[in-house]
C-alpha cells in the first residue's frame, strides 16, 4: 500500500513537473525583448536673395528749356542731364559673389550716333565702353561669406552735352527731326546684377 501511495506520488510529481516545463516552454514563446527607437533629421533651403530696383528712372518729360508734349513721355535732347540713385542689398546663407553689367541700346534711328555720356560720379565723364567697366567694377563683390550681408548703393549720371562740334551739332539735328517726322530715336539704358553661388 505504502509502494502504490509511493509510485501515485511519483507520478504525480513527474506530472506537476511536466506541467511546469510544459507552462515554462509555452510562456517562453509569448514573452520577448522588443525595442524601438525613431530618430529624424530635416532641413530646409538655405536662404538666397538679391534685391534690385524694379525699374531705374534716369529720364524725365522735362528739363530746363526742354518739355515733352505730352506728360509721362520721358525725352532726351542736346543739353539734357539726369541722374538715378539706386541700392542693391543682399541676404544669403551660401557663400556668393556679386556682379554687374549695363546694357545702353541705341534704336536703329540713331544711325551709329551716341552721343550720350556717363559718370559715376557725376564729375568724372566716359564713354559707355569705360563706363560700363567703371560701373560693373562698383558694383562688384569678392566672395561674400554665408550670412555676410551685401549692400551697395550707386549713382548713375547721363548727360547729352549740348555742344561737342559742329559736326556733332548736325547729327543732334537730324535726330530731332526724325523725331518730329517720323519713328523717334530711341535710347534704353538696362542694369544687369547677378549673384552667384561660390561652392
Amino acid at each position: 500500500m505504502t509502494k502504490k501511495r509511493n509510485n501515485r506520488n511519483r507520478a504525480l510529481f513527474v506530472l506537476l513537473l511536466l506541467s511546469v516545463v510544459a507552462t515554462s516552454a509555452f510562456i517562453g514563446t509569448l514573452a520577448k525583448y522588443v525595442t524601438l527607437r525613431e530618430v529624424s533629421d530635416d532641413a530646409v533651403v538655405a536662404k538666397f536673395r538679391l534685391d534690385v530696383p524694379n525699374t531705374i528712372n534716369l529720364f524725365s518729360d522735362s528739363y530746363t528749356n526742354v518739355k515733352a508734349d505730352v506728360d509721362g513721355k520721358k525725352i532726351i535732347a542736346p543739353g539734357t542731364t539726369g541722374q538715378y540713385r539706386f541700392e542693391v542689398t543682399g541676404t544669403s546663407e551660401v557663400a556668393y559673389q556679386v556682379s554687374a553689367n549695363i546694357i545702353v541700346t541705341y534704336s536703329e534711328g540713331w544711325n551709329g550716333y551716341a552721343p550720350l555720356e556717363f559718370s559715376i560720379n557725376g564729375t568724372n565723364w566716359t564713354d559707355l565702353t569705360d563706363f560700363k567697366e567703371n560701373l560693373s567694377n562698383a558694383l562688384a563683390s569678392e566672395t561674400m561669406a554665408p550670412g555676410e550681408g551685401y549692400a551697395n548703393t550707386q549713382t548713375i549720371y547721363w548727360k547729352w552735352p549740348f555742344y561737342v562740334s559742329d559736326e556733332e551739332d548736325i547729327r543732334d539735328t537730324e535726330m530731332g527731326v526724325a523725331a518730329a517726322t517720323g519713328t523717334a530715336p530711341k535710347v534704353t539704358v538696362s542694369i544687369e546684377v547677378t549673384a552667384t553661388q561660390i561652392d
